[in-house]
């Protein structure tokens, strides 16, 4: 008779049941398995033999084919290891086994001497089962961590094979999980912060800049002198970001998830993600790769900030990779038989001298750069990706002086109450639609969303013209000057708000814009 068991498997954040078909026949003794399964699925045939002979179970001088349905889902790793023993347990003890009552999934990695090891990308197969109704999951010990937070499961830790085997043929209990843990602990741990603006000495606009880029997913470009602390500004961003709703955080573990980036330490990510990526980083490792179909840098830094400095020294290709995510909040990664999408939803920032000294239009050195060096220095940076930058800064070196002065600093709480309060204003206002915040909002609801006075059309027509503004910046200039009214609590965006939107896309340190 044909045994059935069930388990899960990705195509990217794409979950698809999987039913894995245990039969025997008449033949050499072999086991095959059969419907796409890739080389780490073809080779546990040998892991299953080792398995069963360590449990001191002999295998039937048959024939067992496994058959891995829907036949067109491409079977990748060894979480089918589990599921694929457990179906031919029931197939040879087949009179012993009253079949469950109780709907499983089975998840796990078999070792020669029958241990359970993790696997990755459990907790959004389990996400993705507990949202098409199964809720008992046989999973590896060594993955427990990633799912005790997870509410409405009931989870069945598994350290041996013969913990199955005493379970199904001999009636013992098996220990179960299904309380889930209180994900306020994790919160507690995620308070601490590298850099606290409080520790960073004047450079007030700067301060209100990233607070209102804070203020939700507005792209940040910060252009400077050497030592004009632009890096240590970008670290400090994340002490004043609201933090993860228990949605968020399934959302941003389940991308960590698939990369194996959870551990015990760090079951669900709880802090919003700062992702600081090196120049020499290709493209591959930026967007995903293309082999694998897995996600990297951009979608690792879904739900808040990647972080490119000295983003001249990147290649112009590589920098070209983020238009679309930046316009579409998503990446799509194809190859000949699937494509695969994935969460993008970032924050840019970046940072950058504004030539190869350092020095252009400083006030206090003098530049050693040609006029052509410094083109080509920044040609590296495409005018369409910078259209895509909500905010272009230019950060001067502050006084030494000033920087000595003990006058005390507004610490990252305090802007973070601001931050938080512009957060819960653009969520009531965007209730009724998918989007969450002013950056998100697209040209078929500015008019609705954002009116604006005639004296502030007028005022945005001119500077467009003045300026040479593309209509795109435009639209970004009026979402920005929403979230300046929004950190204000004002209602309405007034000329006073444009202006300082504005003022933020400085493009002076630019040859080209002279």
């Amino acid at each position: 008779m044909i045994q059935k068991v069930k388990t899960y498997a990705n195509v990217g954040l794409e979950w698809h049941e999987i039913i894995v078909e245990a039969d025997s026949s008449k033949s050499l003794p072999t086991i095959e398995i059969v419907w796409l399964p890739d080389a780490a699925i073809k080779e546990s045939k040998e892991r299953l033999r080792a398995t069963f002979r360590n449990a001191g179970i002999q295998l039937p001088n048959r024939k067992i084919v496994l058959n891995l349905s829907p036949s067109d889902i491409k079977k990748v790793g060894t979480s089918f290891d589990l599921p694929m023993a457990v179906a031919i347990l029931f197939l040879i003890f087949e009179d012993k086994i009253t079949p469950p009552q109780t709907e499983f999934l089975y998840f796990g990695e078999l070792w020669l001497d029958g241990n359970v090891k993790r696997v990755n990308w459990l907790l959004p197969s389990v996400i993705s089962a507990m949202n098409h109704g199964y809720k008992h999951f046989f999973v590896p010990e060594e993955n427990v961590y990633e799912l005790e937070y997870v509410p409405g499961i009931h989870i069945y830790p598994i350290g041996k094979f013969d913990q199955m085997i005493e379970y199904f043929i001999e009636g013992k209990e098996f220990f179960c999980i299904d309380q889930a843990k209180d994900i306020e602990t994790l919160y507690q741990q995620s308070d601490l912060f590298e850099v606290d603006f409080a520790h960073i000495k004047w450079h007030l606009i700067a301060k209100r800049a990233l607070a209102i880029a804070a203020a939700w997913l507005h792209n940040l470009l910060m252009v400077g002198a050497p030592w004009s602390w632009k890096t240590l500004l970008s670290k400090a961003l994340p002490s004043i970001l609201p933090p993860l709703g228990f949605e968020e955080i399934l959302e941003v573990s389940q991308i960590y998830s698939l990369v194996g980036k959870l551990s015990k330490d760090v079951p669900l990510v709880t802090k919003r993600p700062f992702r600081q990526v090196h120049h020499t980083a290709s493209k591959i490792s930026i967007t995903g790769w293309w082999s694998r179909l897995t996600p990297w840098e951009i979608s690792l830094a879904h739900k808040w900030i990647l972080f490119f400095d000295e983003l001249t020294e990147f290649p112009r290709e590589v920098l070209e990779v983020l238009r679309q995510p930046l316009e579409d909040k998503s990446v799509v990664i194809s190859r000949v038989s699937w494509t695969i999408q994935y969460p993008a939803n970032f924050m840019f920032v970046a940072a950058m001298n504004p030539c190869i000294c350092g020095y252009y239009k400083d006030s206090e050195k003098n530049c050693s750069c040609s006029l052509l060096d410094i083109k080509r220095y920044q040609s590296k940076i495409s005018w369409p990706l910078l259209d895509r930058i909500d905010m272009i800064l230019e950060i001067p070196r502050e006084d030494i002086d000033k920087i000595l002065n003990n006058i005390a600093e507004e610490s990252s709480s305090s802007i973070r109450e601001k931050v938080i309060n512009a957060w819960k204003i653009q969520q009531q206002r965007f209730a009724w639609l998918s989007i969450t915040s002013n950056s998100q909002i697209t040209s078929k609801h500015i008019d609705e969303l954002i009116p604006l006075d005639q004296g502030c059309k007028d005022f945005l027509a001119t500077a467009s013209r003045k300026l040479t503004l593309s209509t795109r910046v435009v639209h970004r200039t009026i979402k920005l000057a929403r979230t300046i009214a929004d950190i204000q609590w004002q209602d309405f965006v007034t000329i006073n708000h444009l202006a300082e939107a504005l003022q933020y896309r400085s493009k002076t340190m630019f040859v080209e814009a002279e």
